[in-house]
């Protein structure tokens, strides 16, 4: 079964490009998801038109230095999330199911990629990783007082990539009135039924340019960090 990989690049971009195309330990972003799929992954990269050109001058790069099939689709105006799913959606065909990435999510775990994909080929509508929540969690009124904590042991938070098959997508978006395309809270307000996998903690969110100085640190500590040419 082919799975083909969307990462959504919306207009809001634009005004923070690094999140995108900065190098952080030696390649960008968009390399490093690229990469995180392995030897033979298929990309569609659905981008506004204020970044299409941007992203195309990096895709042959991608291509031959990670030997991955990159595509790059443009959003309709004015290129918000849910037109960019849409726009690599309709370029997929029915039977394909997707992995929905996010360009904030830079550090793509290969070990987490087959997770979610051998979800997918065992006949989950929408498989999603996650991990345990550590920390203690407070509930707060609205002047900021603890009125609770909350149990842990029932909470979970969620990574990317996140499986689903073309059909839940397109249930998503036709129930997305935001432009937002939240696919998890879209997942659980069409109904769909949700299979969870084991996430990694290497796995994480990161704002660039502000968290530049700490992504490269943890990719500096890894044992086969990405770089030009790798």
């Amino acid at each position: 079964m082919t799975v083909t990989a969307i990462l959504p690049l919306p207009a809001g971009l634009a005004q923070r490009p690094e999140a995108v195309f900065m190098p952080v330990a030696g390649a960008s972003p968009l390399l490093r998801i690229a990469d995180g799929l392995g030897p033979g992954g298929q990309l569609v990269v659905a981008a506004s038109a204020s970044l299409a050109a941007s992203v195309e001058e990096c895709i042959g790069d991608i291509s031959a230095a990670q030997q991955v099939s990159v595509r790059v689709v443009v959003a309709e105006s004015p290129g918000t999330r849910t037109q960019c799913v849409a726009a690599a959606l309709a370029s997929i065909e029915d039977d394909v199911p997707v992995l929905l990435l996010d360009i904030e999510w830079p550090i793509v775990v290969p070990v987490l990629v087959e997770r979610v994909r051998d979800a997918l080929r065992a006949g989950a509508t929408a498989a999603v990783p996650v991990l345990p929540v550590t920390d203690s969690v407070k509930a707060v009124d609205a002047a900021g007082v603890v009125r609770a904590t909350l149990d842990r042991t029932l909470l979970r938070s969620v990574q990317y990539p996140r499986g689903y098959t073309a059909a839940a997508v397109r249930a998503m978006l036709a129930a997305d009135e935001t432009g937002s395309f939240d696919d998890a809270a879209l997942a659980s307000a069409v109904g769909l039924p949700v299979t969870f996998v084991d996430g990694d903690h290497e796995a994480m969110r990161v704002d660039l340019p502000r968290d530049a100085e700490f992504l490269s640190a943890v990719l500096c500590s890894r044992a086969d960090p990405v770089g030009p040419g790798e």
